[in-house]
């Protein structure tokens, strides 16, 4: 065999090659950290069976906060109740719906009480970043805002947030097919809301562009007539 490398064709392949592979390897890694810590154990200790009554009285609208979900666009839905039998009033994750339209609902026509497990706590406010402008008066949220949304909902003072662990997730265009999937925004830290999956699919996919880029310098190199077999 003979093999006549073009210099400066192997050397930006072989750095190219070396990005490719470490990519991929990045991909896979994220993807086994996840298999072997799923996201809804990552803080177990805070996660608790709560049992809320909404207040139905007040005449508004639940408040949307957007966010994402499973790498889809999602409106979170929260509304006024108190945790079962001690009388604390609270923000109830309701549920969301997908799509990047939100789907208004009144605080009447939503169900007496909810159960889940998930996490009641003290949430600050979330930063507004490159987020677009909150509209209070729709009440829709870009960034979450306990103290305004409580405020709005008719609250005297800022409530802690009651947050299921796996949230409903409603059809915009048909609420009654709906999915469960893993709120991100449940703790303190938000999750990550990328499936381990796609990390898998991603790996391969910068592994098959390594492969691909190998493949193309050989041809290349072969109709130059600098490889002969």
């Amino acid at each position: 065999m003979t093999f006549r490398p073009m210099p400066l064709l192997s050397v930006c392949s072989l750095v190219s090659l070396v990005i490719l592979v470490w990519l991929g390897n990045w991909q896979y890694a994220r993807y086994s950290e996840k298999m072997a810590r799923p996201a809804a154990s990552q803080n177990a200790a805070q996660v608790e069976r709560l049992t809320l009554t909404l207040d139905r009285s007040h005449p508004g609208q639940a408040q949307q906060v957007y966010g994402f979900a499973d790498s889809e666009p999602i409106w979170r839905r929260y509304a006024p109740g108190e945790v079962t039998g001690s009388g604390e009033m609270v923000l109830v994750m309701v549920d969301a719906t997908g799509g990047p339209n939100p789907v208004p609902v009144a605080v009447a026509g939503l169900p007496e009480t909810i159960s889940f497990e998930g996490v009641l706590a003290i949430k600050p406010a979330s930063s507004g970043g490159f987020a677009a402008r909150d509209n209070p008066e729709a009440d829709q949220w870009y960034r979450f805002d306990p103290a305004a949304m409580a405020e709005r909902l008719g609250l005297d003072q800022t409530p802690r947030v009651a947050e299921p662990v796996i949230m409903t997730v409603r059809n915009a265009a048909s609420l009654d097919q709906a999915r469960q999937a893993v709120n991100p925004y449940a703790f303190a830290k938000p999750l990550d809301p990328l499936p381990p999956e796609r990390h898998f699919g991603y790996a391969l996919t910068w592994w098959g562009m390594a492969v691909g880029l190998i493949g193309v310098y050989l041809a290349l190199h072969r109709a130059r007539g600098r490889l002969k077999f």
